[in-house]
């Protein structure tokens, strides 16, 4: 009888008293309140932000997804709610350093006018400002949840050119495979039953992206493994590149049997989709044969006060770290301000350029009907110059003061807009020019319409560098405005009309211009940055 009592003894003295479990209850309910209020502002303080991400997911079906994105996280972290009440809350310096670089992103992002980058930094100093307030147990714990918030950022416009080529490629090997003829120029392919183009709606990007969205969930929720929750999200990434290569193919085939009665029009989308789904639906089916049955939650541990509830930091240091986390956050928009007011601003005027060597001004009908699908910059100009008989043009889009949609570098400006009217592109790359005796490197493209063809050769001006690397370019653009000169900018594009047999001549033409004309032109582009 002894025994028992001595047991019961023991129970009792280690009992944590009622008093100390009522502060304990109200220390974390404090922290989590603490939490949802710099959330809050942190949302508040960074609303043009979120009034993009806003933007792009109302006006973008690629996109849509991400208005539930951050539904799925706050349910995915209330399924956890059970293994959270036995983690400690405890502030992380860490996690402040964290929000503290993810600030500092948002503002590189600003400062290079790439939304995606402010975007993707935005979500980075929520998960940082978790970490930070929460603790790093908090945050491993919701590593998934926190880190699903990503995918609200609209991302992978990039990977359109790519995809659309090797969807081309993809399309004439198979057609040549089941002996179809086809004559193919770049993303223009010729079969005897039709003309058919591969365009952005060809490139698979929104299947991909909805692949990864939906795999990387599914994976979370049916695999507890790492290692089978990898190979589930790169299949997720294969399948959907694979499928839609099929979708193209079988599209083209469809219609060229039928001889263009089915899959010529709208409906092909439709197919396409549908095609898509029942492929979803077998890699989840199949996933879901392995698929790994939940871990029951452990209980909390010995040292864990009554209840299961962990020990909270005291009320002080919680406010008290709260304003270290804030300031590592909300500090980054003042300093843009400042920046904003550093550089030249207002108006931009272009001055003349001079006859410099064969090159005369020409007549503007000289040159086709052509202008590239830029906007929001400060001034432009358009001239017609001739040397031998070749005309060659030139436009000039001039940027300053950029802001969101009046930006040099964005998804909207492009030298060739698609599915323009009049022009269709034939191919595209690089080609190395001289400006003067400075080499430097030009995109190249190389369109048609009924009346011929154009070679346009472009590039960036960036303060006084040239480039024709988009990434390039915006990194120039940060060093420029982070010294104080401004975001003074420039796009530069030189274009001459060709025959197909004359190809030749209009690239002999504009490098050229290039060299004779150029350094009148980074003369003329320098003299404008620095009134």
């Amino acid at each position: 009888m002894s025994a028992p009592e001595h047991d019961v003894r023991l129970s009792h003295d280690s009992a944590v008293p009622a008093g100390e479990d009522g502060r304990n209850a109200f220390g974390r309910s404090f922290h989590l309140a603490v939490l949802v209020a710099a959330l809050a502002l942190l949302l508040f303080w960074y609303r043009d932000t979120v009034g993009s991400l806003l933007a792009i997911w109302s006006r973008s079906d690629t996109y849509a997804h991400g208005f539930i994105v951050a539904p799925i996280t706050c349910w995915l972290i209330w399924r956890n709610r059970a293994r959270l009440r036995g983690l400690p809350l405890a502030p992380s310096l860490p996690g402040a350093l964290a929000a503290a670089a993810a600030g500092f992103a948002w503002m590189l992002g600003e400062l290079a006018s790439v939304a995606s980058v402010s975007q993707f930094a935005f979500v980075g100093m929520i998960i940082a400002l978790v970490w930070a307030i929460a603790g790093t147990a908090i945050a491993r714990s919701l590593a998934f949840p926190l880190g699903f918030l990503f995918f609200s950022v609209p991302f992978g416009e990039f990977l359109f050119p790519s995809m659309m080529d090797r969807t081309a490629d993809f399309v004439v090997w198979g057609l040549r495979l089941s002996g179809v003829p086809v004559y193919a120029e770049g993303r223009d392919l010729v079969i005897p039953s039709g003309h058919w183009a591969i365009v952005e709606g060809c490139s698979g990007v929104r299947y991909l992206i909805a692949s990864v969205v939906v795999g990387s969930l599914y994976a979370y929720l049916t695999y507890r493994s790492l290692r089978r929750r990898l190979i589930f999200i790169g299949l997720s990434v294969l399948l959907p590149i694979l499928a839609n290569w099929l979708r193209a193919y079988g599209i083209v085939m469809l219609a060229h049997f039928s001889n263009n009665r089915i899959a010529a029009g709208v409906d092909h989308l439709v197919y396409g989709w549908v095609f898509f789904g029942v492929v979803m639906l077998m890699l989840f089916w199949i996933g879901g044969r392995w698929r790994e049955d939940e871990v029951p939650v452990a209980p909390p541990a010995a040292s864990a006060t009554a209840g299961g509830v962990r020990p909270a930091a005291a009320p002080w240091m919680v406010a008290g770290f709260l304003f270290v986390a804030l300031a590592a956050v909300l500090g980054w928009k003042p300093a843009l301000g400042m920046l904003n007011e550093q550089g030249q601003h207002g108006s931009v005027r272009l001055s003349a350029l001079q006859p410099q060597g064969a090159w005369q001004p020409a007549a503007a009908d000289r040159l086709p009907v052509w202008s590239p699908r830029y906007s929001g910059m400060r001034s432009e100009s358009r001239a017609a110059w001739e040397a031998d008989g070749q005309p060659v043009g030139l436009y000039i889009a001039y940027y300053r003061d950029q802001m969101p949609g009046e930006e040099l570098i964005n998804s909207e400006n492009r030298v060739l807009q698609s599915k323009d009217p009049v022009w269709m592109m034939k191919a595209y790359g690089e080609h190395e020019a001289q400006v003067g005796a400075r080499g430097v490197k030009v995109g190249s493209i190389e369109m048609a319409s009924a009346d011929g063809r154009l070679l346009v050769w472009h590039g960036y001006w960036i303060g006084g560098r040239w480039t024709t690397n988009d990434y390039v370019a915006k990194l120039y653009l940060v060093a420029s405005r982070l010294g104080g000169s401004g975001d003074d900018s420039a796009a530069v594009m030189v274009y001459a009309p060709f025959a197909v047999e004359e190809r030749g001549r209009a690239e002999a033409a504009l490098e050229s211009f290039m060299r004779e004309m150029g350094p009148a032109v980074d003369e003329m582009l320098t003299t404008a940055m620095e009134r």
